[in-house]
Protein backbone atom coordinates (compact mmCIF):
# COMPACT_ATOMS: atom_id res chain seq x y z
CA UNK A 1 0.00 0.00 0.00
CA UNK A 2 1.64 3.05 -1.04
CA UNK A 3 1.05 6.73 0.86
CA UNK A 4 -1.32 7.59 -2.44
CA UNK A 5 -3.91 4.56 -1.01
CA UNK A 6 -3.72 5.34 2.53
CA UNK A 7 -4.55 9.06 1.57
CA UNK A 8 -7.43 7.65 -0.32
CA UNK A 9 -8.81 5.28 2.73
CA UNK A 10 -8.14 7.87 5.21
CA UNK A 11 -10.35 10.50 3.37
CA UNK A 12 -13.42 7.90 2.72
CA UNK A 13 -12.86 7.41 6.16
CA UNK A 14 -12.88 11.32 6.87
CA UNK A 15 -16.05 11.76 5.10
CA UNK A 16 -18.03 8.83 6.65
CA UNK A 17 -17.69 10.18 9.84
CA UNK A 18 -18.34 13.83 8.68
CA UNK A 19 -21.36 12.13 7.14
CA UNK A 20 -22.29 10.36 10.76
CA UNK A 21 -21.43 13.56 12.50
CA UNK A 22 -24.11 15.95 10.29
CA UNK A 23 -26.58 13.38 12.00
CA UNK A 24 -26.58 15.95 15.20
CA UNK A 25 -26.34 19.44 15.29
CA UNK A 26 -22.80 20.33 14.91
CA UNK A 27 -21.54 24.27 16.38
CA UNK A 28 -18.99 26.23 14.60
CA UNK A 29 -16.86 27.33 17.80
CA UNK A 30 -15.60 30.62 17.95
CA UNK A 31 -13.95 31.01 20.88
CA UNK A 32 -16.64 32.33 22.95
CA UNK A 33 -17.78 34.22 20.10
CA UNK A 34 -21.85 34.44 18.75
CA UNK A 35 -22.41 31.11 17.05
CA UNK A 36 -23.58 29.53 13.50
CA UNK A 37 -24.72 26.23 13.80
CA UNK A 38 -24.14 23.86 11.21
CA UNK A 39 -26.86 21.93 10.74
CA UNK A 40 -26.27 19.36 7.76
CA UNK A 41 -23.05 19.70 4.43
CA UNK A 42 -22.33 16.12 2.87
CA UNK A 43 -18.46 17.39 3.58
CA UNK A 44 -16.41 19.39 6.17
CA UNK A 45 -12.77 19.52 4.74
CA UNK A 46 -9.72 21.65 5.36
CA UNK A 47 -7.14 23.03 2.96
CA UNK A 48 -3.53 22.65 3.35
CA UNK A 49 -2.85 25.67 1.50
CA UNK A 50 -5.30 27.71 3.99
CA UNK A 51 -4.87 25.85 7.28
CA UNK A 52 -7.54 28.53 9.27
CA UNK A 53 -10.45 28.14 6.68
CA UNK A 54 -12.98 25.13 6.72
CA UNK A 55 -14.61 23.64 3.21
CA UNK A 56 -18.42 22.89 3.64
CA UNK A 57 -19.76 20.95 0.25
CA UNK A 58 -22.57 19.85 -1.09
CA UNK A 59 -26.59 20.82 0.81
CA UNK A 60 -25.05 23.38 3.49
CA UNK A 61 -27.36 24.31 5.77
CA UNK A 62 -26.59 26.95 8.67
CA UNK A 63 -28.49 27.77 11.16
CA UNK A 64 -28.16 31.09 13.40
CA UNK A 65 -31.57 32.27 15.90
CA UNK A 66 -34.48 31.22 13.83
CA UNK A 67 -33.06 31.65 10.41
CA UNK A 68 -31.67 29.14 8.70
CA UNK A 69 -29.23 29.55 5.66
CA UNK A 70 -28.93 26.87 2.65
CA UNK A 71 -26.26 27.16 -0.20
CA UNK A 72 -24.77 24.60 -2.72
CA UNK A 73 -20.60 24.97 -0.67
CA UNK A 74 -19.29 27.42 1.98
CA UNK A 75 -16.17 28.38 3.58
CA UNK A 76 -15.85 28.99 6.75
CA UNK A 77 -13.17 31.57 8.36
CA UNK A 78 -11.65 31.33 12.04
CA UNK A 79 -13.20 34.25 13.12
CA UNK A 80 -16.46 32.48 12.85
CA UNK A 81 -17.81 34.01 9.27
CA UNK A 82 -18.80 31.46 6.87
CA UNK A 83 -18.86 32.60 2.59
CA UNK A 84 -21.60 31.00 1.40
CA UNK A 85 -22.02 30.02 -2.63
CA UNK A 86 -24.18 29.02 -4.90
CA UNK A 87 -27.88 29.07 -4.65
CA UNK A 88 -27.65 30.67 -1.38
CA UNK A 89 -31.15 31.02 0.65
CA UNK A 90 -31.85 32.75 3.68
CA UNK A 91 -35.02 31.76 5.45
CA UNK A 92 -36.44 34.21 8.58
CA UNK A 93 -39.93 33.78 9.30
CA UNK A 94 -41.64 34.53 6.06
CA UNK A 95 -38.93 36.47 4.57
CA UNK A 96 -36.03 35.18 2.13
CA UNK A 97 -33.02 36.12 0.47
CA UNK A 98 -31.67 34.62 -2.79
CA UNK A 99 -27.89 35.29 -3.88
CA UNK A 100 -25.57 33.71 -5.88
CA UNK A 101 -22.90 34.56 -2.45
CA UNK A 102 -23.63 35.62 0.74
CA UNK A 103 -21.37 36.68 3.88
CA UNK A 104 -22.44 35.67 7.22
CA UNK A 105 -20.51 37.50 9.77
CA UNK A 106 -22.44 36.72 13.36
CA UNK A 107 -19.74 39.02 15.18
CA UNK A 108 -21.65 41.81 12.86
CA UNK A 109 -24.92 39.55 13.33
CA UNK A 110 -25.11 40.15 9.55
CA UNK A 111 -25.65 38.43 6.25
CA UNK A 112 -24.59 40.58 3.48
CA UNK A 113 -25.85 39.30 -0.25
CA UNK A 114 -23.77 40.93 -3.30
CA UNK A 115 -24.94 39.45 -6.90
CA UNK A 116 -22.74 38.59 -10.04
CA UNK A 117 -22.42 40.19 -13.02
CA UNK A 118 -26.07 40.38 -14.59
CA UNK A 119 -27.65 38.95 -11.54
CA UNK A 120 -29.74 40.59 -8.60
CA UNK A 121 -30.07 39.64 -5.46
CA UNK A 122 -33.71 39.13 -3.91
CA UNK A 123 -35.37 39.86 -1.17
CA UNK A 124 -39.51 37.77 -0.60
CA UNK A 125 -41.62 38.93 2.17
CA UNK A 126 -45.12 39.70 2.43
CA UNK A 127 -44.27 43.67 0.71
CA UNK A 128 -43.68 41.72 -2.56
CA UNK A 129 -39.95 41.17 -3.79
CA UNK A 130 -36.94 43.43 -3.87
CA UNK A 131 -34.21 43.02 -6.20
CA UNK A 132 -30.92 44.63 -5.47
CA UNK A 133 -27.46 44.44 -6.44
CA UNK A 134 -26.65 44.29 -2.55
CA UNK A 135 -28.32 43.22 0.44
CA UNK A 136 -27.49 43.12 4.30
CA UNK A 137 -29.69 41.45 6.53
CA UNK A 138 -28.85 42.24 10.09
CA UNK A 139 -30.01 39.47 11.85
CA UNK A 140 -30.40 40.15 15.47
CA UNK A 141 -32.56 43.75 14.58
CA UNK A 142 -34.38 42.07 11.38
CA UNK A 143 -33.44 45.29 9.43
CA UNK A 144 -32.77 45.06 5.85
CA UNK A 145 -30.27 47.30 4.28
CA UNK A 146 -30.25 48.12 0.19
CA UNK A 147 -27.17 50.21 0.20
CA UNK A 148 -27.09 50.39 -3.77
CA UNK A 149 -31.02 51.10 -4.05
CA UNK A 150 -33.64 48.36 -5.79
CA UNK A 151 -36.89 47.58 -7.16
CA UNK A 152 -39.50 46.07 -5.46
CA UNK A 153 -42.11 44.47 -6.93
CA UNK A 154 -45.98 43.07 -5.70
CA UNK A 155 -48.84 42.29 -8.42
CA UNK A 156 -49.81 45.98 -9.19
CA UNK A 157 -47.21 47.76 -7.13
CA UNK A 158 -43.62 48.81 -7.97
CA UNK A 159 -40.63 50.82 -6.21
CA UNK A 160 -37.48 52.09 -7.00
CA UNK A 161 -34.96 54.06 -5.05
CA UNK A 162 -31.17 54.61 -4.71
CA UNK A 163 -30.67 53.10 -0.73
CA UNK A 164 -33.73 51.72 1.25
CA UNK A 165 -33.92 50.49 4.80
CA UNK A 166 -36.96 47.91 5.39
CA UNK A 167 -37.69 47.72 9.43
CA UNK A 168 -39.69 44.12 9.37
CA UNK A 169 -41.04 44.47 12.61
CA UNK A 170 -42.54 47.64 11.91
CA UNK A 171 -42.96 46.80 8.32
CA UNK A 172 -41.49 50.12 7.80
CA UNK A 173 -39.67 51.22 4.45
CA UNK A 174 -37.00 53.66 5.09
CA UNK A 175 -36.22 54.88 1.43
CA UNK A 176 -34.19 57.43 -0.32
CA UNK A 177 -32.83 58.87 -3.81
CA UNK A 178 -34.96 59.05 -6.30
CA UNK A 179 -37.88 57.25 -4.56
CA UNK A 180 -40.62 56.45 -7.16
CA UNK A 181 -43.80 54.30 -6.04
CA UNK A 182 -46.42 53.47 -8.23
CA UNK A 183 -49.23 51.62 -6.57
CA UNK A 184 -52.01 51.48 -8.97
CA UNK A 185 -53.93 54.38 -7.45
CA UNK A 186 -51.10 56.25 -6.51
CA UNK A 187 -47.59 57.49 -7.64
CA UNK A 188 -45.06 58.92 -5.40
CA UNK A 189 -41.87 60.58 -6.56
CA UNK A 190 -39.74 61.97 -3.73
CA UNK A 191 -35.93 62.59 -2.79
CA UNK A 192 -36.96 60.57 0.99
CA UNK A 193 -39.53 58.86 2.51
CA UNK A 194 -40.81 56.13 5.78
CA UNK A 195 -43.46 53.86 3.84
CA UNK A 196 -45.66 52.46 6.71
CA UNK A 197 -46.87 49.77 4.33
CA UNK A 198 -48.94 47.95 6.69
CA UNK A 199 -51.09 51.03 7.48
CA UNK A 200 -50.94 52.55 4.26
CA UNK A 201 -48.84 55.87 5.40
CA UNK A 202 -46.01 57.94 3.75
CA UNK A 203 -43.96 59.95 6.01
CA UNK A 204 -41.79 62.43 3.65
CA UNK A 205 -38.33 63.76 4.59
CA UNK A 206 -37.19 65.29 1.62
CA UNK A 207 -38.88 66.98 -1.71
CA UNK A 208 -41.65 64.83 -2.65
CA UNK A 209 -44.79 64.51 -4.86
CA UNK A 210 -47.87 62.40 -4.52
CA UNK A 211 -50.08 61.99 -7.72
CA UNK A 212 -53.55 60.18 -7.16
CA UNK A 213 -53.86 57.86 -10.62
CA UNK A 214 -57.61 59.51 -11.29
CA UNK A 215 -55.86 62.97 -11.14
CA UNK A 216 -58.50 64.42 -8.94
CA UNK A 217 -55.30 64.48 -5.92
CA UNK A 218 -51.94 66.20 -6.12
CA UNK A 219 -49.80 66.96 -3.33
CA UNK A 220 -46.50 68.53 -2.89
CA UNK A 221 -43.84 69.21 -0.05
CA UNK A 222 -40.64 68.79 2.05
CA UNK A 223 -41.80 66.97 5.57
CA UNK A 224 -45.05 65.62 6.00
CA UNK A 225 -47.23 62.46 6.65
CA UNK A 226 -49.73 60.77 4.29
CA UNK A 227 -52.24 58.75 4.96
CA UNK A 228 -53.34 56.96 1.52
CA UNK A 229 -56.37 55.53 3.08
CA UNK A 230 -57.87 58.48 4.13
CA UNK A 231 -56.62 60.73 1.77
CA UNK A 232 -55.40 62.93 4.72
CA UNK A 233 -52.55 64.14 6.95
CA UNK A 234 -50.03 67.10 6.99
CA UNK A 235 -47.55 69.01 4.17
CA UNK A 236 -44.86 71.40 5.06
CA UNK A 237 -42.21 73.82 3.30
CA UNK A 238 -38.50 72.80 4.23
CA UNK A 239 -37.93 76.32 6.04
CA UNK A 240 -40.71 78.26 7.33
CA UNK A 241 -41.26 81.43 5.36
CA UNK A 242 -38.60 80.56 2.65
CA UNK A 243 -38.11 77.98 0.03
CA UNK A 244 -40.49 75.99 -1.78
CA UNK A 245 -44.05 75.67 -0.60
CA UNK A 246 -46.04 72.58 0.77
CA UNK A 247 -49.41 72.34 -2.09
CA UNK A 248 -52.09 70.78 -3.03
CA UNK A 249 -54.27 69.78 -5.27
CA UNK A 250 -58.27 69.03 -5.23
CA UNK A 251 -59.66 69.11 -8.95
CA UNK A 252 -58.77 72.44 -10.31
CA UNK A 253 -58.06 74.42 -7.52
CA UNK A 254 -54.39 74.44 -5.90
CA UNK A 255 -53.32 75.38 -2.06
CA UNK A 256 -49.89 76.39 -0.49
CA UNK A 257 -48.67 77.60 2.73
CA UNK A 258 -45.51 76.42 4.60
CA UNK A 259 -47.58 74.18 6.59
CA UNK A 260 -51.12 72.26 5.11
CA UNK A 261 -53.37 69.95 7.40
CA UNK A 262 -55.47 68.19 5.45
CA UNK A 263 -58.13 66.05 7.96
CA UNK A 264 -59.17 62.75 7.54
CA UNK A 265 -63.27 63.92 7.65
CA UNK A 266 -64.46 66.52 4.93
CA UNK A 267 -66.40 67.71 7.80
CA UNK A 268 -63.23 69.01 10.30
CA UNK A 269 -61.72 71.97 8.65
CA UNK A 270 -58.78 71.82 6.41
CA UNK A 271 -56.06 74.89 7.75
CA UNK A 272 -52.98 76.01 5.75
CA UNK A 273 -50.21 78.32 7.77
CA UNK A 274 -47.94 80.68 6.71
CA UNK A 275 -47.35 82.53 3.21
CA UNK A 276 -51.09 80.64 1.90
CA UNK A 277 -52.01 80.63 -1.38
CA UNK A 278 -54.95 79.43 -3.09
CA UNK A 279 -55.08 79.53 -7.26
CA UNK A 280 -57.31 77.75 -9.89
CA UNK A 281 -55.31 75.38 -12.00
CA UNK A 282 -55.70 77.77 -15.64
CA UNK A 283 -54.15 80.90 -13.11
CA UNK A 284 -57.01 83.09 -13.47
CA UNK A 285 -57.93 83.99 -9.92
CA UNK A 286 -55.62 84.20 -6.72
CA UNK A 287 -56.07 84.68 -3.12
CA UNK A 288 -53.68 85.06 -1.02
CA UNK A 289 -52.83 85.73 3.29
CA UNK A 290 -51.24 84.78 6.04
CA UNK A 291 -53.41 81.85 7.06
CA UNK A 292 -56.62 79.71 5.85
CA UNK A 293 -59.29 77.74 7.04
CA UNK A 294 -61.58 75.66 4.90
CA UNK A 295 -64.39 74.29 6.65
CA UNK A 296 -68.13 72.99 5.48
CA UNK A 297 -70.84 75.74 5.74
CA UNK A 298 -74.66 75.40 6.72
CA UNK A 299 -75.72 74.64 3.30
CA UNK A 300 -72.89 71.86 3.19
CA UNK A 301 -70.67 73.54 0.68
CA UNK A 302 -67.04 74.78 1.23
CA UNK A 303 -66.47 78.07 3.24
CA UNK A 304 -62.84 79.11 2.36
CA UNK A 305 -61.36 82.02 5.42
CA UNK A 306 -58.06 83.55 4.88
CA UNK A 307 -56.34 86.13 7.06
CA UNK A 308 -53.81 88.68 6.73
CA UNK A 309 -50.94 88.80 9.39
CA UNK A 310 -47.37 90.50 10.13
CA UNK A 311 -46.06 88.92 6.41
CA UNK A 312 -49.39 91.05 4.43
CA UNK A 313 -52.98 91.52 4.61
CA UNK A 314 -55.44 89.12 2.68
CA UNK A 315 -55.66 89.58 -1.41
CA UNK A 316 -57.58 88.27 -4.21
CA UNK A 317 -56.95 88.96 -7.79
CA UNK A 318 -59.14 87.62 -10.60
CA UNK A 319 -57.95 88.62 -14.44
CA UNK A 320 -61.02 86.72 -16.01
CA UNK A 321 -61.91 89.73 -17.97
CA UNK A 322 -60.03 92.42 -19.70
CA UNK A 323 -59.48 95.11 -16.37
CA UNK A 324 -58.01 92.46 -13.72
CA UNK A 325 -60.23 92.83 -10.08
CA UNK A 326 -58.00 93.66 -6.91
CA UNK A 327 -59.55 93.11 -3.28
CA UNK A 328 -57.77 93.55 -0.07
CA UNK A 329 -58.85 93.06 3.47
CA UNK A 330 -57.47 92.02 7.17
CA UNK A 331 -59.94 89.02 6.96
CA UNK A 332 -61.77 87.40 3.43
CA UNK A 333 -64.96 84.81 3.43
CA UNK A 334 -64.99 82.70 0.20
CA UNK A 335 -68.04 80.73 -0.92
CA UNK A 336 -69.28 79.55 -4.12
CA UNK A 337 -71.51 82.04 -4.69
CA UNK A 338 -70.71 84.33 -2.24
CA UNK A 339 -67.35 86.68 -0.81
CA UNK A 340 -67.53 88.70 2.25
CA UNK A 341 -64.34 91.12 3.20
CA UNK A 342 -63.41 93.17 6.64
CA UNK A 343 -62.40 95.71 8.08
CA UNK A 344 -60.09 98.07 5.92
CA UNK A 345 -61.44 97.18 2.58
CA UNK A 346 -60.42 98.23 -0.74
CA UNK A 347 -61.11 97.41 -4.47
CA UNK A 348 -59.68 98.11 -7.70
CA UNK A 349 -60.62 96.93 -11.24
CA UNK A 350 -59.72 99.09 -14.68
CA UNK A 351 -59.98 103.32 -13.51
CA UNK A 352 -62.67 101.92 -10.61
CA UNK A 353 -61.76 101.94 -6.84
CA UNK A 354 -63.53 102.19 -3.57
CA UNK A 355 -62.99 101.27 0.37
CA UNK A 356 -64.96 100.51 3.05
CA UNK A 357 -65.03 98.70 6.55
CA UNK A 358 -67.08 95.56 5.12
CA UNK A 359 -68.15 94.26 1.34
CA UNK A 360 -70.25 92.17 0.58
CA UNK A 361 -70.31 90.08 -2.95
CA UNK A 362 -73.45 88.05 -4.37
CA UNK A 363 -72.21 86.49 -7.71
CA UNK A 364 -75.49 85.09 -7.54
CA UNK A 365 -77.60 88.51 -7.71
CA UNK A 366 -74.31 90.29 -9.10
CA UNK A 367 -74.62 92.52 -6.12
CA UNK A 368 -71.61 93.94 -4.07
CA UNK A 369 -72.70 95.59 -0.96
CA UNK A 370 -70.21 98.53 0.86
CA UNK A 371 -70.45 99.38 4.43
CA UNK A 372 -68.96 101.63 6.61
CA UNK A 373 -68.15 105.20 5.15
CA UNK A 374 -67.93 103.71 1.66
CA UNK A 375 -65.54 105.29 -0.79
CA UNK A 376 -65.73 105.16 -4.66
CA UNK A 377 -63.64 106.52 -7.36
CA UNK A 378 -64.99 106.14 -10.77
CA UNK A 379 -63.48 108.31 -13.60
CA UNK A 380 -61.99 110.64 -11.79
CA UNK A 381 -65.35 111.49 -9.32
CA UNK A 382 -65.76 110.13 -6.02
CA UNK A 383 -68.28 109.22 -4.66
CA UNK A 384 -69.51 109.10 -0.78
CA UNK A 385 -72.53 107.30 1.32
CA UNK A 386 -73.03 105.99 4.42
CA UNK A 387 -73.50 102.64 2.33
CA UNK A 388 -73.55 101.48 -1.05
CA UNK A 389 -74.45 99.19 -3.58
CA UNK A 390 -72.98 97.69 -6.70
CA UNK A 391 -75.45 96.25 -9.31
CA UNK A 392 -73.10 94.40 -12.26
CA UNK A 393 -74.21 92.88 -14.94
CA UNK A 394 -71.43 90.56 -16.88
CA UNK A 395 -69.26 91.94 -14.83
CA UNK A 396 -69.56 95.34 -15.54
CA UNK A 397 -71.28 97.75 -13.37
CA UNK A 398 -74.93 98.81 -14.32
CA UNK A 399 -76.12 100.81 -11.40
CA UNK A 400 -74.43 101.89 -8.54
CA UNK A 401 -76.93 103.38 -5.09
CA UNK A 402 -75.77 105.05 -2.21
CA UNK A 403 -77.72 105.85 0.90
CA UNK A 404 -77.58 108.56 2.96
CA UNK A 405 -75.41 111.46 3.15
CA UNK A 406 -74.38 111.12 -0.33
CA UNK A 407 -72.30 112.60 -2.55
CA UNK A 408 -69.82 113.12 -5.64
CA UNK A 409 -66.62 114.99 -6.28
CA UNK A 410 -64.47 115.79 -8.85
CA UNK A 411 -61.26 117.54 -8.07
CA UNK A 412 -60.22 119.53 -10.63
CA UNK A 413 -57.60 121.56 -9.46
CA UNK A 414 -56.21 122.23 -6.00
CA UNK A 415 -58.84 125.35 -5.70
CA UNK A 416 -61.95 124.09 -6.31
CA UNK A 417 -64.07 120.83 -6.89
CA UNK A 418 -67.25 119.92 -8.94
CA UNK A 419 -69.99 118.85 -5.77
CA UNK A 420 -73.48 117.28 -6.00
CA UNK A 421 -74.55 115.77 -2.67
CA UNK A 422 -78.22 114.55 -1.10
CA UNK A 423 -79.93 111.94 0.53
CA UNK A 424 -79.80 109.41 -1.89
CA UNK A 425 -78.24 108.99 -5.51
CA UNK A 426 -78.26 106.25 -7.98
CA UNK A 427 -75.91 106.16 -10.76
CA UNK A 428 -76.39 104.85 -14.35
CA UNK A 429 -73.91 103.57 -16.37
CA UNK A 430 -74.20 102.37 -20.44
CA UNK A 431 -71.66 99.65 -20.89
CA UNK A 432 -69.57 100.10 -17.41
CA UNK A 433 -69.43 103.81 -18.72
CA UNK A 434 -70.93 106.22 -16.20
CA UNK A 435 -74.41 107.57 -17.78
CA UNK A 436 -76.33 109.85 -15.56
CA UNK A 437 -76.84 110.39 -11.59
CA UNK A 438 -79.90 110.93 -10.21
CA UNK A 439 -80.10 113.00 -6.82
CA UNK A 440 -82.97 112.11 -4.15
CA UNK A 441 -83.83 114.09 -1.13
CA UNK A 442 -82.12 117.77 0.01
CA UNK A 443 -80.26 118.00 -3.61
CA UNK A 444 -77.82 120.83 -3.69
CA UNK A 445 -74.61 121.10 -6.57
CA UNK A 446 -71.70 123.46 -6.99
CA UNK A 447 -70.45 123.26 -11.18
CA UNK A 448 -67.51 125.47 -12.00
CA UNK A 449 -67.69 125.66 -15.68
CA UNK A 450 -64.53 123.64 -16.47
CA UNK A 451 -63.55 125.45 -20.36
CA UNK A 452 -63.52 128.95 -18.88
CA UNK A 453 -59.57 129.92 -18.92
CA UNK A 454 -59.95 130.41 -14.56
CA UNK A 455 -62.77 127.72 -14.10
CA UNK A 456 -62.45 128.16 -10.12
CA UNK A 457 -63.31 132.30 -10.66
CA UNK A 458 -67.37 131.29 -10.67
CA UNK A 459 -69.46 128.82 -9.66
CA UNK A 460 -73.41 127.67 -9.86
CA UNK A 461 -74.81 126.67 -7.27
CA UNK A 462 -78.30 124.75 -7.02
CA UNK A 463 -80.75 123.35 -4.47
CA UNK A 464 -83.16 121.29 -5.25
CA UNK A 465 -85.60 118.33 -3.80
CA UNK A 466 -84.55 116.33 -6.22
CA UNK A 467 -82.07 116.80 -9.48
CA UNK A 468 -80.23 114.95 -12.38
CA UNK A 469 -76.69 115.34 -13.50
CA UNK A 470 -76.11 113.83 -17.25
CA UNK A 471 -72.48 112.65 -17.85
CA UNK A 472 -70.50 112.56 -21.08
CA UNK A 473 -66.85 110.82 -21.06
CA UNK A 474 -66.63 111.62 -17.31
CA UNK A 475 -67.80 115.28 -17.61
CA UNK A 476 -70.78 117.17 -16.36
CA UNK A 477 -73.21 117.33 -19.59
CA UNK A 478 -76.15 119.02 -18.03
CA UNK A 479 -77.85 119.57 -14.31
CA UNK A 480 -81.71 119.13 -14.38
CA UNK A 481 -83.40 120.86 -11.37
CA UNK A 482 -86.42 118.15 -10.74
CA UNK A 483 -88.48 119.81 -8.20
CA UNK A 484 -88.33 123.11 -6.17
CA UNK A 485 -85.22 124.28 -8.32
CA UNK A 486 -83.17 126.95 -7.58
CA UNK A 487 -80.00 128.13 -8.82
CA UNK A 488 -77.32 131.18 -9.33
CA UNK A 489 -74.15 131.90 -10.89
CA UNK A 490 -71.91 133.62 -8.25
CA UNK A 491 -68.02 134.94 -8.39
CA UNK A 492 -65.72 133.51 -5.96
CA UNK A 493 -65.35 135.87 -3.12
CA UNK A 494 -62.68 134.76 -1.00
CA UNK A 495 -62.60 130.75 -0.24
CA UNK A 496 -63.92 128.36 -2.68
CA UNK A 497 -67.00 127.32 -1.44
CA UNK A 498 -67.91 123.89 -0.58
CA UNK A 499 -70.74 121.37 0.33
CA UNK A 500 -70.57 119.41 4.25
CA UNK A 501 -69.11 116.58 4.21
CA UNK A 502 -67.83 117.27 0.73
CA UNK A 503 -64.17 117.55 1.21
CA UNK A 504 -61.93 115.73 -1.70
CA UNK A 505 -59.90 112.38 -0.46
CA UNK A 506 -57.30 110.57 -2.78
CA UNK A 507 -57.03 106.87 -2.70
CA UNK A 508 -53.87 106.24 -1.13
CA UNK A 509 -50.83 105.79 -2.96
CA UNK A 510 -49.98 103.16 -1.13
CA UNK A 511 -52.65 100.68 -1.37
CA UNK A 512 -52.41 101.77 -5.80
CA UNK A 513 -49.06 100.75 -5.55
CA UNK A 514 -49.68 97.67 -3.83
CA UNK A 515 -52.23 96.58 -6.55
CA UNK A 516 -49.75 97.62 -9.04
CA UNK A 517 -47.18 95.20 -7.69
CA UNK A 518 -49.81 92.42 -7.20
CA UNK A 519 -50.84 92.62 -10.49
CA UNK A 520 -46.71 92.19 -11.87
CA UNK A 521 -46.30 89.44 -9.68
CA UNK A 522 -49.22 87.77 -10.84
CA UNK A 523 -48.89 88.15 -14.65
CA UNK A 524 -45.29 86.97 -13.99
CA UNK A 525 -46.99 83.71 -12.02
CA UNK A 526 -48.43 83.41 -15.54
Amino acid sequence: MNFQSVSSVGLKWGLCACAILMVFVVRAQDDGETRINILQADAILRDQRQPDVQRLIGAVLLGYGDATLACDSALRFKDGRFRTMGNVRLNDGDRRVLAESMLLNPQAEKAIATATVGEQVRMQSDLGEIQATRVDYELDTKWVRFPNGGTMHEQSRSATFERGLFKVDDSLLELGGNVYIDDGDWVVMSDSLHWDEKNEKLFFHGLSHVLEQSGELELSCFFGAFDAAQESGWFASEEVGSGTKARVRQDDVWLEADRLEVPADSLEPLSAMGRVEIQDTSRVWKVWGSDALRRQGAGGENLVSVRGGSSGRARYMDASSSDTLWLISDSMEIQSNWTRLWPGVHLIQGQAAASCEELFWDDSTEQIDLLGTPLTWLEGWLLKADSMTWQLNDNQPEKLSARGHSGLILDIDSMCMQQISGRNLDAYFTDGVLNSVEVVGNAESIYFDTEKPNPCEAFNQSVSSAMRIDFDAGEIKDIVLLQKPEGVWSSVQGEVPELKGMAWKALPEAIREAFEKDRLDFSVED
